[in-house]
């Protein structure tokens, strides 16, 4: 018979590296990209005068104009960078909880327990409402998650009552 605490488990910790790994490398690429976009030139150009250079004045300032203009795209998008990088910090940050919760679960930790079943009982809920709205094969990718969360709360409340060895015996 299987283990179902340590099934649930590793679970934890490969959904902590699945999720944190490439959140990681996520926050430090765009991280580093906000940094390049935002240090650019704030050097001022200067406007040419059109009677005295004529058609040379003319496309030099016309030229000075769209560098403004993709200049301030240029800090938009660092922001939107630095703005994605939080977030990937963000789901890191998760990830690392996730983690977490997995060893404590295979300790036998009470703390990771009542987190594991915070955090299942909240995407349990989060999971019939998707029930109720999605259509199609999005539905039973929802309902195959479902089930799966619905085993998590199981192995958290049933099987984590009795001591590690007593689990051959309940079975």
């Amino acid at each position: 018979m299987p283990d179902h605490r340590l099934i649930v488990a590793r679970g934890f910790r490969i959904a902590g590296l699945v999720i944190g790994v490439p959140s990681s490398l996520a926050a430090i690429g765009l991280g580093g990209g906000a940094f390049v976009a935002g240090s650019g030139s704030g050097h001022k150009p200067e406007h040419l005068d059109i009677s005295t250079y004529g058609i040379v004045g003319l496309i030099s300032n016309a030229a000075n104009g769209v560098g403004g203009v993709l200049s301030f795209l240029n800090g938009v998008a660092a922001w939107v960078f630095g703005l994605i990088a939080v977030l990937a910090i963000a789901a890191a940050l998760f990830a690392g909880l996730l983690y977490l919760v997995g060893r404590g679960l295979n300790a036998s930790a009470p703390w990771a327990r009542l987190v594991a079943g915070l955090m299942t009982g909240m995407l349990t809920f989060h999971s019939l409402v998707a029930l109720a709205l999605l259509r199609g094969g999005a539905r039973l990718v929802d309902a195959v998650l479902l089930a799966a969360l619905i085993y998590v709360m199981w192995v958290l409340v049933r099987r984590f009552k009795a001591p590690v060895s007593d689990t051959r015996a309940q079975e």
